[in-house]
């Protein structure tokens, strides 16, 4: 998949666009397709570092989205493939 993804905490220069294995879904969890995502200022602050806030490295970023459920994991039964969301 393509993804924008940082490694650490910084300015723009921190950020990383490319080819990136696909996940697969956790339990409780669901796999988007994303079609249509939007920038906004949640995504930015977490690029700079929020205190009390322990990010997951290396991080995609990106809390905006709408696509189609690709796969769900197990224990989801509110989704399926197919789904638009």
């Amino acid at each position: 998949m393509k993804a924008v993804q940082f490694d650490s905490h910084g300015d723009r220069d921190v950020i990383e666009y490319g080819e990136f294995p696909d996940p697969e879904p956790d339990r409780g969890e669901v796999l988007v397709d994303v079609k249509a995502g939007a920038l906004n200022h949640l995504d930015i602050w977490t690029r700079r570092g929020l205190p009390g806030v322990d990010l997951e490295m290396p991080h995609i970023p990106g809390s905006d989205a709408a696509g189609v459920v690709e796969a769900v994991g197990e224990g989801v039964t509110r989704f399926e493939p197919g789904d638009r969301v």
